[in-house]
């Protein structure tokens, strides 16, 4: 029988982890290689809850010359001198933004404690970045060496105000002050690491920094955070093993390691942060899943993106659009003046990741990483659109589950459906008059609750609107607004969306939805069996 470990849940401190003997991924092997790289600026983004923070801590206790913890790790074999170097850290993640106020009173209070740490008065009448320089500045001279800035989450106030462009640019420009000694104190630094969600220069906070190095898509680093396929099958196999084993007790049936190892790729798996596409895993939902002994959707709960699917809505973005979304580098490294564009943000944070690259036109092809973000993003994406007709999404799960048992035919699930969208609030739909609408909607209530389905499905002619995948039967859905069911089907029968599925054993049948401006739901809708 496998023997469960400790994961420390929650821990992000490094010396903690290794004091009560958690189970730690061992990257010390990046942070000798990025302590000897030779560069001064660095910056890395990662989803939340992937891990930065205990790099920098890893990084702090490096750097402190805690030579003890690092036992048994890789640097305890590449590391020959481990100098103290003054180190001071500064989180940003430790409180919410909500005002003008809110950079001031947190960073203030972040830079009071490293002032007692080294006997300087607190002066609050002082800005910021005169305080942090004369920290820097102490700290070098009190210890003879140079310093080790560390900052961790970097963009969280600008993260807070997406949906506030005004404040957004006032914090900004508060953080932007905050952090400018970080050039003009420039020689007595040793190494400064910044960690963030969005990409630097999208904010044009650390724009004065001289030789920034990148780290985020650097294929050198692509497994700096996170959790790689080698490790998985390494480092933590036998808690692979165990979590079989726990899972085939509460199933009460047995469940063999390959089972598990392939549900642990489709729920936490597909992340990839460089054109190499290294297969990572979200180390918080691995490490709960190995905690609980069953695996189920983790990380979503730790954070709703409510201020990100905001944005989404301002610029009329839907799910079945950022599925199979193309870019370019250049989307990521635009510099603006306030976070206005959504898609690197949901890259950055974790619900986007690449899914392809070409290397002959220097595209990316976007995507949900795998089934846990796929489907905690719809449910969020529901809730937002319909916060007031939430116990909907109840009635419509027990609909499709009836259709699912056969307890129902589909014309009498359709039917639930027009209900369902009747009896959205007007004050949604009247600012979302459009066939887009109604079926994003539909599509994102559907993935929510665990229905198979597929958008925007591509073939020779065309995209089809949606599909929806039982165990005895394909639909292939096509939206209208203020037209007719009966072209929605000429459609699909015109364009052979069906040949989507020829390969498939099922029958396929083409649905017709018409949806009125008026009504605001289903008007009409026609059903024709494509393939038997």
């Amino acid at each position: 029988m496998a023997e469960k470990r400790r994961y420390g849940i929650g821990l992000q401190w490094f010396p903690d982890i290794i004091k009560r003997e958690c189970v730690y991924i061992d990257k010390t092997a990046y942070v000798y290689k990025l302590a000897h790289n030779g560069g001064k600026n660095h910056f890395l983004s990662r989803p939340r809850r992937f891990g930065k923070s205990l790099l920098v801590s890893t990084l702090q206790a490096y750097f402190e010359g805690r030579k003890e913890l690092f036992k048994g790790l890789a640097i305890e074999q590449m590391e020959t001198e481990w100098t103290q170097y003054p180190v001071l850290r500064l989180d940003l993640s430790n409180g919410k933004y909500y005002d003008e106020t809110s950079v001031d009173d947190i960073c203030g209070g972040i830079l009071r404690s490293l002032e007692e740490d080294y006997g300087l008065p607190t002066d609050k009448t002082a800005k910021l970045s005169d305080r942090l320089a004369k920290l820097i500045k102490t700290a070098y001279q009190q210890t003879g060496r140079e310093v080790v800035i560390l900052i961790d989450e970097y963009d969280a106030p600008m993260l807070d105000t997406l949906h506030d462009p005004q404040l957004q640019d006032h914090l900004r420009q508060r953080v932007r002050d905050l952090f400018s000694p970080l050039k003009s104190q420039a020689q007595y630094l040793k190494f400064v690491f910044l960690t963030g969600i969005s990409k630097f220069s999208q904010l044009s906070v650390f724009s004065e920094l001289n030789n920034l190095n990148i780290l985020t898509f650097d294929p050198e680093y692509e497994g700096i955070c996170g959790i790689t396929e080698e490790e998985l099958f390494t480092q933590l196999k036998p808690d692979i093993e165990w979590l079989a084993e726990a899972i085939g007790r509460r199933r009460r049936r047995p469940i063999t390691y390959d089972e598990t190892v392939a549900e642990l790729k489709r729920m936490y798996d597909g992340y990839h942060f460089t054109d190499q596409m290294t297969d990572i895993y979200n180390p918080w939902s691995m490490f709960y899943a190995f905690e609980k002994g069953w695996i189920d959707n983790y990380w979503f709960g730790t954070g709703t993106p409510s201020s990100l699917i905001s944005l989404l809505r301002v610029k009329q973005l839907a799910i079945p659009e950022l599925e199979g979304f193309e870019t370019d580098m250049e989307t990521f490294d635009a510099p603006t003046e306030r976070i206005s564009d959504p898609i690197p943000v949901l890259f950055q944070s974790g619900y986007l990741t690449i899914k392809s690259f070409n290397w002959e036109t220097g595209r990316y092809t976007l995507g949900f990483p795998n089934d846990e973000v796929y489907r905690g993003f719809s449910r969020s994406l529901y809730q937002y659109y319909c916060a007031d007709y939430i116990g909907s999404r109840n009635q419509m799960n027990n609909a499709f589950w009836d259709l699912r048992l056969k307890k129902t035919t589909f014309e009498q699930f359709l039917e639930s459906v027009r209900r369902w969208y009747a009896g959205i609030p007007y004050s949604i739909t009247d600012k979302n008059q459009n066939e887009q609408f109604y079926e994003a909607l539909f599509y994102s209530l559907m993935v929510g609750i665990g229905a198979d389905a597929e958008a925007e499905g591509q073939t020779s002619d065309g995209r089809f609107d949606i599909a929806l995948k039982l165990a005895d039967a394909i639909y292939v859905i096509e939206f209208k607004f203020n037209k007719s069911a009966a072209e929605a089907i000429g459609q699909i029968l015109t364009k052979d969306y069906a040949v989507h599925f020829a390969a498939d054993a099922r029958p396929v049948w083409a649905v017709g939805l018409n949806i009125s401006a008026d009504r605001r739901t289903i008007e009409s809708y026609e059903l024709v069996k494509v393939k038997a």
